[in-house]
């Protein structure tokens, strides 16, 4: 799945964003899917992802779904996907190991800087068949928001994070409107495939916010 390959930023940054999905395949396996699904959907609970979402809901963690698992776990049936995304390495580790174990024969994708992510999979003994790598922006990279913007808009596929929003959360941070985590969350919410990390988006925020200047827009 290609919108999660674009993310920027810089290594120590990307140290902390790791994406995993759960796609069922017309054909193959997407007849009696659900229980599956939701077997593996359980173990990521576990593994306290910074963000998630089913496709059989269409909201992420910071757009109205309750926090407990309960709410995605029901609304789980054939076919459903998920998506989610991880503040550490580990923790991707100890989701994929689980989902080996289980062995429900689902398809997962997994992103993120690939040297860390093969060596991952090498690690708990999976041979990744697929790669796909982003070959970067192409055409008028000058309309494009500056590269510290787009550390947080990369962050969903569907460009749903708005550059204007990024900006104004900067501004309430510096004006102490908003905490970090605030800020972050506010962020996150719109991102229409789950992905969006806080987390890593809350580094962010305290990392750049000193360092604009409140007339900047």
């Amino acid at each position: 799945m290609t919108h999660s390959l674009h993310r920027e930023g810089t290594i120590a940054s990307l140290e902390q964003d790791y994406v995993l999905f759960i796609y069922p395949a017309r054909g193959f396996n997407y007849k009696g899917s659900g229980p599956k699904v939701r077997r593996m959907l359980e173990l990521l609970y576990l593994k306290e992802p910074s963000n998630l979402m089913a496709s059989t809901l269409r909201r992420n963690f910071y757009r109205g779904v309750r926090p407990e698992p309960g709410e995605v776990l029901a609304s789980i049936q054939d076919g459903a996907r998920v998506f989610c995304v991880f503040n550490s390495r580990q923790k991707l580790k100890e989701a994929l190991a689980g989902i080996k174990k289980l062995d429900d024969g689902g398809s997962v994708v997994v992103s993120g800087m690939i040297d860390r992510v093969r060596e991952t999979a090498a690690e708990i003994g999976l041979n990744p068949h697929t790669i796909n790598l982003s070959l970067g922006i192409q055409g008028r990279t000058d309309r494009l928001p500056p590269p510290d913007i787009r550390q947080f808009t990369t962050m969903c596929g569907h460009g749903m994070v708005s550059p204007a929003v990024v900006r104004d959360v900067i501004r309430r941070i510096k004006k102490a409107k908003l905490d970090l985590w605030e800020g972050s969350t506010i962020l996150a919410a719109p991102c229409s495939c789950g992905i969006y990390n806080p987390h890593r988006s809350q580094e962010l925020l305290k990392g750049l916010s000193p360092l604009y200047t409140l007339n900047r827009w």
